[in-house]
C-alpha cells in the first residue's frame, strides 16, 4: 500500500485511531514527571543500601521504611501525572498530526532507526521529505557551508543507542526553511504487513505526533 497524501489526511481525521495511541503519545507531555522518576530511583537505591546496613544495625530499618514510602509516593505521583497528561491529549485530538517520515540510518538487527519528519504544512509531502533525505545522504556533495555540513554529518552518525528520545530540529537553512526533525524510532512493535508497506514505500513510514513530544510510528493500518 502506498502512503499517499490522501491516506495520511484520512488517518489524521480518524480520532479513534488517535485515541488508541493516546497512552503512548502522552509520555513526555509533562516534563515534570522526570522529578518523581529520578527521586524514586534514588529512594529505591537508598532502600537497597539501608536494607543491607540494617542486617548489622536494626536502626537502619527506619531509613528503609522511609525510602520505601518515598518510592511508593513517587509511583503514585507518576501515575497521576501520566493520567493527567493522557486526559490533556484526549481533549486535544485535533492537534495530533499524522506525518510521513523517512528512515535515514539504522540497525536492522535492533530495528532502531534515525528518521526525519515534519509536522508543518509539508507533513504529507513525500517529495519534500525525500528531498531533505537526499540532502542528508549527500551532504558532503550538496552542502557548501562546512559548519552546516559537519553538523548534519554529526547528527546522523551511526551511534544508535536508543537514547535519543527527544526530537531534534535540523537546521532550517538545510531543510528549505521548513522545520524538520530527527528522531530515533524502534520498529519492533510494527506488524509484518506494515513493515512490508514501509519497504514498498522506499523506507517511508507514518508517525503520529502528539505536540511533537510523543512521536509514535503507526504500527498497523488494520
Amino acid at each position: 500500500m502506498r502512503f499517499t497524501p490522501e491516506l495520511l489526511s484520512q488517518l489524521e481525521q480518524n480520532n479513534e485511531l488517535k485515541k488508541s495511541y493516546a497512552s503512548q503519545g502522552s509520555f513526555g507531555q509533562n516534563r515534570l514527571i522526570a522529578l518523581p522518576v529520578i527521586l524514586g530511583f534514588f529512594a529505591a537505591f537508598g532502600a537497597y543500601e539501608f536494607y543491607d546496613l540494617s542486617k548489622a544495625d536494626p536502626d537502619y530499618k527506619t531509613y528503609v521504611i522511609i525510602c520505601a514510602l518515598v518510592v511508593v509516593a513517587c509511583l503514585v505521583a507518576v501515575v497521576f501525572m501520566q493520567k493527567s497528561a493522557k486526559k490533556g491529549v484526549m481533549e486535544n485530538l485535533d492537534d495530533v498530526k499524522v506525518c510521513i517520515a523517512k528512515k535515514i540510518a539504522g540497525n536492522d538487527s535492533t530495528e532502531v532507526y534515525y528518521s526525519i519528519y515534519t509536522v508543518g504544512s509539508k507533513r504529507h509531502d513525500t517529495e519534500f521529505i525525500e528531498s531533505v533525505a537526499y540532502k542528508i545522504f549527500n551532504a558532503d556533495l550538496v552542502e557548501n557551508n562546512p559548519k552546516l555540513r559537519a553538523k548534519i554529518n554529526d547528527l546522523f552518525k551511526p551511534n544508535l543507542e536508543g537514547m535519543n528520545a527527544t526530537p531534534v530540529l535540523l537546521p532550517v537553512e538545510f531543510t528549505f526553511g521548513e522545520e524538520v526533525y530527527k528522531k530515533e524510532f524502534k520498529f519492533a512493535s510494527i506488524d509484518g504487513q506494515m513493515k512490508a508497506n514501509i519497504v514498498e514505500n522506499e523506507d517511508r513510514f507514518i508517525v503520529l505526533s502528539f505536540n511533537n513530544r510523543g512521536v509514535i510510528p503507526l504500527r498497523s493500518l488494520q
